[in-house]
């Protein structure tokens, strides 16, 4: 209990950049702890990923850039959904540096919601909050193809997906256990999945991390083995570097988006 309250507490200590689906929207629920609030918001995306809503998300954001670079992160609660359209956010997230958590009170990260959890350079997730299982084509996308176009599709679409974890550094074993199993079934990672394997961050981010900002994960797994605020405030110096040294790039990214979706 106590290394889950120290995750807690660290979770929203460290947010401090910015889900979507059927839902968009700023939230203040902490995703971690039922019933509670955060101090400020996160955005909200949650529901199924469907065909648009990367538009619709720009579109929010557009209309009020600072408060996005004001919210606390991206709290994921999605079953799945379109892989091509979570795609699309994942490299948004990649490009902002936005930080995602998924926790039981708000719901799981299913499917191609992965995609999304496993391209941020800081994640948190709850215990049997990720679940994985081949990706798959959103019908919408079906209704004008042959059976022969629509193989071509989802053989195109496999392998783009399985390229995209493999450049992300997702342990082999992750990737072929969702290969593995069909649209309808679902594999749960563990917590040495989740907090080992995969990691609170991408490799390249956390050298990055480790160089730059002076990142000790010697002190980061103490932190995490009983609440110690001297541990916590040295994570949190640490996490408020990478964001001064990762903002210009992000906000950059964010600018060409922007610009791009505003094109008629």
């Amino acid at each position: 209990m106590r290394k889950i309250l120290a995750g807690y507490y660290l979770i929203w200590a460290l947010l401090s950049c910015p889900v979507f689906g059927s839902e968009i929207t700023y939230s203040s629920v902490n995703p971690f702890v039922g019933g509670s609030s955060i101090e400020g918001e996160g955005l909200l995306l949650k529901g199924e990923i469907e065909p648009g809503d990367y538009q619709r998300l720009l579109k929010i954001i557009r209309a009020n850039p600072d408060r996005f670079w004001q919210s606390k992160g991206i709290v994921l609660a999605s079953p799945g959904g379109d892989i091509q359209e979570a795609l699309k956010i994942a490299r948004f997230v990649k490009g902002t540096y936005t930080p995602v958590f998924v926790g039981k009170a708000t719901g799981p990260c299913v499917s191609a919601c992965f995609f999304i959890y496993a391209t941020a350079a800081r994640r948190e997730a709850a215990t049997e909050t990720i679940g994985i299982h081949r990706p798959y084509v959103h019908p919408q996308h079906l209704n004008s193809l042959t059976p022969r176009q629509a193989e071509a599709l989802q053989k195109e679409l496999l392998k783009q997906a399985r390229s995209y974890l493999a450049e992300l550094l997702v342990p082999t074993n992750i990737i072929d256990k969702m290969f593995q199993r069909a649209s309808t079934e679902v594999y749960w990672l563990s917590d040495d999945e989740i907090e080992e394997q995969l990691g609170r961050r991408p490799p390249w981010y956390e050298q990055f991390l480790i160089a730059r900002c002076g990142l000790d994960k010697s002190l980061e797994k103490r932190y995490f083995k009983g609440y110690d605020q001297a541990l916590l405030d040295r994570l949190v110096e640490v996490n408020n570097c990478g964001n001064r040294l990762s903002l210009p790039e992000a906000q950059a990214f964010l600018k060409t988006e922007l610009k791009k979706s505003a094109k008629p």
